[in-house]
């Protein structure tokens, strides 16, 4: 793999497990599985995974330049 397939693979990999979860999610809120412990820890484990891959995503995006500046080149903002 070069350099610019490993994002790519991180990006699809990441996008894959929030889907995941927000599929977890709502299957415990189909099933009605929220009013017991079963349920909670479900919501809990994929509430969870959802926002670590989120923001992993979210990172990942940001450090390629698809959604804005990374801040990493240095520049300063005028004052």
């Amino acid at each position: 793999m070069n350099g610019q397939q490993k994002p790519l693979v991180l990006l699809i990999f990441c996008a894959v497990l929030v889907g995941l979860s927000l599929l977890g999610l709502a299957g415990a809120f189909l099933t009605r599985l929220l009013g017991n412990i079963d349920g909670l820890l479900l919501l809990s484990i994929c509430l969870m995974i959802a926002l670590i891959f989120a923001f992993l995503l979210f990172d990942l995006v940001k450090e390629q330049g698809w959604l804005g500046k990374s801040g990493k080149d240095g520049a300063e903002s005028p004052k």
